[in-house]
């Protein structure tokens, strides 16, 4: 909006002197004085009055630390190669071009009798069609500064970068060619399409600095696009429409066939594009549409249901867009909300898309209701799982038991809601792996979503000490320790109480409450550190589950430790005598009477 102030500024500052040239010529339009004398003045101002406005502009726009520079960022090599290529056409325009139209149109009459001097007239008017000629190559040439500027945006330029070489000579050519035009004679095709090509060049330009406004505009105002709205829980969610550096280039993308789209409906009108003949072609028949009847679909038919077909495609890509930019700054933060509303306007667009195109070609509701009748059985048992995950889909986007950004569990799969699609709904699991789950498992199955109220959630923590420790105190020290951590929530409040006696533990839980599911895990294991430091420090004792085995050998004393079983007879200081690989080892008694027994 600012730079658009500062363009009108522009204007205004450069209309006072032009605006009091134009009351002049129509003052002496309206004279007393004789038509012949009325006529040529009127004019003469009105075309001095053309030349300052188009001078008074060009300074105003392309001086140095002018409006071109600070707002479209232009270099000042170029705004000063532009300022001398205006001043190169409206002087010798001035020069040439006025005393043309006085002797062409015959303003010049004294005593009623119009001086004519058409060999003249083509002088004047070659003599300008060559200094434009001089101007375009000038701007046009490799090493110019318009060139070498607009070659630092290749993603901008894209074809015209690519083909910059053909453009130039193209643009060359089609000059030379209005000039050989009217050295053959042929004035006036010559000056209809000078004409044309003068009107067509400033609307090129004026397609283009706005297509580098709206890009400004893009750039600074995105984030507002995208900022939060009323939010019920007062949370920051992520939207729907994307971060602001997204939004911003899809915005740009949209541009670049807005502006172009824009540019080519107004070149229609300049130059006079007949629709007669669009008329004519869209009345040729193709088919006929019933055996019975004389309706045919026509070309302009199959036209209109194409052309309908495409800003369908267009609508459903930019939907999104359009929402962000227009209704999304109005509505509540949920991007659940959001993305049901744009997935609900989708399908909307679509349908009647669709009604609309099978019209445009004569297919009506009645004959569409036969052909889906027709196929209702078909749909109904090959196509019946997809039917009704589809169906089920717009449950889920109507009913809403699940938004995008949810964190659910289903069919014992967890994961955070990305999209809900028209067969199945993508989720996220921890390990970063998206699970396609069609969306009849979320109406069929048992569904657990952990952020339908809120986000909220409950982490317990369960610790077991020694028997003979004062409960109240170990109480305390779990909510002192549940309170000192940031990410605990203080309301609701922390609880700590003692669950049960055990064998060999008096068994605690405390139960805290964190703001967002995936903080549970690194709370509970920094409450579990704490608690472990802050139990030792204390001296309360955290019972290990212990085992005593008792072994009593066959015939002998029964060991009731470890130590019993382990020998502590001092060592040798000379190893034994090496025996014999035939000896065999005496077989204590107690091991042969029950091998004895075995055997018996």
């Amino acid at each position: 909006m600012r730079a658009i102030r500062s363009l009108l500024i522009v204007v205004g500052s450069s209309a006072p002197w032009p605006a009091y040239l134009g009351l002049l010529a129509y003052a002496a339009r309206q004279g007393p004085w004789p038509r012949s004398i009325a006529v040529p003045a009127s004019v003469t101002l009105l075309i001095l009055a053309l030349v300052v406005l188009v001078a008074s502009l060009a300074r105003w726009m392309l001086r140095r630390d002018g409006w071109a520079e600070a707002t479209l960022q232009v270099p000042a090599e170029v705004t000063r190669q532009l300022r001398r290529a205006v001043l190169a056409l409206a002087i010798p325009g001035m020069l040439l071009l006025w005393p043309e139209s006085l002797l062409s149109w015959g303003l010049i009459a004294p005593g009623g009798r119009p001086v004519s001097a058409s060999a003249l007239c083509r002088l004047l008017c070659l003599g300008f069609e060559l200094t434009a000629w001089g101007v375009a190559y000038c701007l046009l040439r490799s090493r110019s500064p318009l060139v070498q500027w607009l070659l630092q945006f290749p993603e901008n330029l894209g074809w015209w970068n690519r083909h910059r070489l053909l453009v130039r000579w193209t643009v060359l050519v089609a000059i030379a060619s209005v000039v050989v035009l009217d050295v053959l004679g042929y004035s006036f095709t010559a000056r209809r399409l000078a004409t044309g090509a003068v009107q067509t060049s400033a609307l090129t330009c004026s397609c283009w600095v706005l297509y580098r406004l709206i890009l400004r505009a893009i750039d600074r105002h995105a984030w507002r696009w995208v900022r939060s709205g009323r939010s019920l829980a007062g949370d920051e969610s992520p939207d729907v429409s994307g971060p602001p550096d997204d939004l911003a280039a899809r915005l740009r993308r949209l541009t670049v066939y807005l502006v172009p789209a824009l540019g080519l409906i107004l070149g229609a009108w300049i130059w006079d594009v007949d629709l007669a003949l669009f008329r004519s072609l869209g009345e040729e028949q193709l088919w006929r549409v019933d055996p019975k009847s004389d309706v045919f679909v026509t070309v302009g038919d199959l036209t209109k249901a194409l052309l309908v077909i495409v800003l369908c495609a267009a609508a459903w890509r930019h939907m999104s867009t359009f929402f962000a930019v227009v209704v999304f700054p109005r509505m509540r933060d949920d991007p659940g909300v959001r993305f049901a509303v744009v997935t609900l306007a989708r399908y909307a667009v679509l349908g009647l898309g669709l009604l609309i195109g099978l019209s445009a070609i004569h297919l009506g509701p009645e004959k569409i209701g036969v052909v889906l009748a027709a196929l209702g059985v078909g749909l109904g048992f090959g196509l019946q799982e997809i039917v009704s995950n589809f169906v089920c889909g717009i449950i889920l986007l109507l009913e809403r038991p699940i938004r995008v950004g949810d964190v659910v569990t289903v069919s014992g799969m967890s994961g955070k809601v990305e999209r809900i699609n028209i067969r199945a709904t993508t989720i996220t699991n921890p390990d970063n792996q998206s699970m396609i789950i069609p969306n009849r498992a979320f109406i069929t199955s048992d569904l657990i979503n952990w952020t339908l109220k809120d986000k909220v959630i409950r982490v317990s923590i369960r610790v077991k000490v020694a028997h003979g420790t004062d409960p109240d105190r170990v109480s305390e020290l779990l909510l002192a320790l549940a309170r000192e951590d940031a990410d605990v929530l203080r309301n609701p409040v922390p609880v700590s109480f003692m669950e049960e006696f055990s064998d060999s533990a008096l068994i605690f839980v405390l139960f805290v409450h964190v703001p967002e599911p995936s903080l549970g895990g690194r709370v509970r294991h920094r409450l579990f550190a704490r608690i472990q430091r802050r139990f030792a420090e204390c001296g309360i004792a955290i019972p290990l589950p212990t085992q005593e085995l008792l072994v009593k050998p066959h015939g002998g004393p029964a060991f009731s430790s470890l130590g019993d079983l382990i020998r502590t007879d001092s060592a040798s200081p000379t190893p034994p005598t090496p025996r014999s690989l035939s000896t065999h080892p005496s077989i204590p008694s107690a091991v042969e009477d029950c091998h004895r027994g075995v055997d018996e």
